[in-house]
């Protein structure tokens, strides 16, 4: 166990949903390493699910991150959200702040902290490097994301390498995922769950290719597709369950997070795009098939059961600033080795 142990350990993790998943073994390495330390959580609210319920942290702090518009609406959301911030933390004396996300406003909490000890990334980005006084070199990268956090707590001498991500779900989660299989008249049915929307578009796939997939699975296998989505997702969920010939229920808009893991802990496998939502189900060990472009899915752990599908474009991944006007890499797909791809898991 590590000389001297801290009292009171805050985690900076603000979102989004992947990304904290990814960060999610930290939390275990740390319990592990300091069984007696108060460790708490900060995260934004939209990725909150994640890591509330966790049993290796004592506390989560949900930060309502708010944006305002005008001339000068950067400047005075920076002044209110600090202010709101310092709220919250006010009082609770942290020993340490690991700042994971490498962002601006995460380095302001984890100097709102009050930690004498702010640990980041020496490549962190926005300048945020100012504001640590020990800064972890990673060096040459990390076989995953999942390694990379947990690299971070060598300078607490911490060292882990167990990668396994949680996303903690509760029995009133599993309660409405009966309840809904239930009305969708799914429960017993072998289902697939299909995760195709994320917040940037560069990320998708055809409405068309999904539909298809769907198709050759329920003709091949009987499965039914339980699409999942935000609110905002559920036209793009419509045009998928309506563009083919077999009858998808979409779970898209219809559930928080942690109830949409509790619908895929009953699917056989998940398939979609580079999403939050297919990194729950790496988590919760769901056979996985992910088609990736323009995000890089070397970073992503490796196992047994998680299939990456890419095209060999010399341009891929170019990131968030595609320079094809179609996105080649995720058009290229077609239903047929998509489909194949998660047969294998379909029994």
């Amino acid at each position: 166990m590590p000389v001297d142990p801290p009292n009171r350990i805050l985690v900076v993790k603000l979102s989004a949903i992947g990304d904290v998943l990814m960060a999610t073994p930290v939390a275990r390495a740390l319990r592990t390493a300091f069984p007696e330390s108060h460790i708490a959580w900060v995260v934004e609210r939209k990725a909150a699910d994640v890591v509330l319920g966790n049993p290796c942290l004592d506390e989560v702090i949900v930060w309502d991150r708010r944006k305002w518009g005008g001339a000068f609406g950067w400047l005075k959301g920076l002044v209110m959200n600090a202010s709101a911030l310092r709220r919250a933390l006010d009082g609770r004396r942290f020993d340490v702040a690991l700042d994971l996300q490498g962002l601006l406003r995460s380095a302001l909490v984890a100097c709102a902290s009050g930690a004498k000890k702010r640990i980041g990334f020496s490549d962190s980005a926005e300048g945020s490097t100012l504001f640590y006084n020990v800064k972890h070199d990673p060096g040459e990268l990390a076989e995953n994301a999942q390694q990379r956090n947990l690299d971070m707590l060598r300078a607490l001498g911490v060292q882990s390498t167990d990668t396994q991500m949680l996303m903690p779900i509760s029995d009133s989660d599993r309660e409405f995922a009966r309840g809904f299989l239930a009305r969708s008249r799914l429960s017993g049915v072998k289902m697939v769950g299909i995760c195709p929307a994320t917040t940037r578009l560069n990320k998708h796939w055809t409405c068309e290719g999904w539909s298809r997939v769907i198709d050759i699975l329920a003709e091949r296998t009987g499965a039914r597709a339980l699409i999942f989505g935000a609110k905002a997702d559920i036209e793009y969920a419509r045009g998928i369950a309506e563009g083919g010939n077999t009858k998808a229920v979409i779970a898209a808009g219809e559930t928080t997070l942690k109830q949409a893991a509790a619908l895929m802990e009953q699917c056989v496998a998940i398939a979609g795009v580079d999403t939050g939502l297919i990194h729950m189900a790496v988590a919760l060990d769901r056979p996985t098939v992910g088609l990736f472009g323009s995000s890089d899915w070397r970073c992503h752990v490796k196992k047994d059961n998680a299939t990456w599908l890419t095209k060999d474009y010399p341009c891929s991944p170019c990131g968030m600033r595609p320079k094809c006007k179609d996105i080649d890499c995720m058009s290229a797909f077609e239903p047929e080795e998509v489909a194949e791809a998660v047969q294998r898991w379909v029994v």
